[in-house]
């Protein structure tokens, strides 16, 4: 694969056309040679991939969404990393809070760089977008200043759900899986409303303790 990121790039944040089953088994298909690109060079990274997919899915049942539509946030939010083949391994695997200011601006292109891909991949211009629209905030402070129901909700949703996995698969030491649970909770409550749409942080804790 090309160092560079391809030239295309979506340019709208609007929902598709109600979505039919098709549409999810499409970017199934045309994504799944970039989880296997982002696997082989982040080994360990198609199992975030599985699970934000599923923790978007189950939470998107819960926001009311019809299932083809949640199953295609699903697919769509496998692919939040994709962008990710062109961050150095070595940034990647570092803790966030060693980056210096070059290395977070190569992890923050990886969003743009993952919606390229996808578009490339032959991805539909509007699902594609989704994934550019990952870096937003709910409260509007993100880089296109896109707030609240105006990011689409696959982007919503998957933020939070990434957020989620990535706590639940770092904890703090010696907590038990409760606990894990537990802290992971508090802290996606306290970025609801500002990084994080409320309604979703709500539909993925209720998941968590109705599996518990």
């Amino acid at each position: 694969m090309s160092s560079d990121p391809p030239n295309a790039s979506p340019s709208r944040a609007a929902e598709p056309p109600a979505p039919d089953r098709g549409l999810a088994e499409l970017v199934r298909l045309r994504g799944a040679p970039l989880l296997d690109a982002v696997e082989a060079h982040l080994p360990g990274s198609r199992e975030h991939a599985e699970a934000t997919g599923s923790y978007v899915c189950a939470a998107a049942v819960r926001l009311g969404l019809e299932r083809a539509a949640a199953e295609l946030c699903r697919e769509t939010a496998k692919l939040h990393d994709a962008g990710m083949v062109y961050v150095p391994a070595a940034v990647a695997t570092a803790p966030y809070e060693s980056w210096d200011d070059e290395q977070r601006s190569a992890f923050d292109a990886h969003y743009e760089a993952g919606a390229r891909l996808a578009l490339g991949s032959g991805i539909p211009d509007d699902v594609s977008a989704w994934l550019l629209r990952i870096r937003e905030r709910f409260d509007g402070a993100g880089p296109e200043g896109l707030s609240g129901d105006a990011i689409p909700v696959a982007a919503r949703l998957t933020r939070a759900a990434c957020a989620l996995d990535t706590l639940l698969a770092s904890p703090r030491g010696g907590q038990s899986p409760a606990a894990r649970r537990a802290d992971a909770i508090e802290r996606l409550r306290s970025a609801a409303g500002r990084e994080l749409d409320p309604a979703v942080v709500e539909a993925l804790v209720a998941g968590l303790r109705a599996n518990a």
